[in-house]
């Protein structure tokens, strides 16, 4: 029985120390947030999750009389908030010419942001790492 128990104590220990704990920058940001609907014929949004994963969507704002047939954009980044900070990082498709052939980059950029009430401003963002592509503020809205 005491064997049981040091083993069950080791388990639950090992577990306890393998998961990060959560800042409380990183907790303000947990869940979905989205830009207004009906402004622009795409809605971009970005969900954190506790994982420390930033699922990102931007896709057209159904909202309106006439939608755009598309699907849009999907990205999954990683975040974290360091020295008032938020970093994300992930990887991108980018064509080789050495290859003749798409190669994933890894890449990673930190932004200002800030959380006024439900508000969420991101000083720049790019969910394909800046590589063909700009970056942008958001300004996202808590769902």
């Amino acid at each position: 029985m005491k064997t049981f128990k040091l083993l069950f104590l080791a388990a639950v220990a090992g577990i306890w120390s393998a998961c990060e704990a959560i800042s409380p920058e990183e907790k303000a940001l947990i869940g979905k947030w989205s830009e207004q609907y009906h402004v622009d014929m795409y809605v971009e949004s970005i969900t954190f999750d506790e994982e420390g994963l930033a699922h990102y969507q931007k896709k057209p704002d159904t909202t309106w009389f006439t939608v755009i047939d598309e699907a849009g954009s999907f990205a999954t980044l990683k975040y974290s908030v360091k020295n008032n900070k938020l970093h994300f990082s992930g990887e991108n498709s980018v064509w080789s010419e050495e290859t003749s052939h798409y190669e994933d980059v890894p890449f990673s950029f930190a932004t200002d942001y800030s959380i006024s009430g439900n508000v969420l401003t991101i000083d720049s963002f790019s969910y394909k790492g800046g590589h063909n592509s700009f970056f942008d503020s958001l300004v996202l809205y808590k769902q």
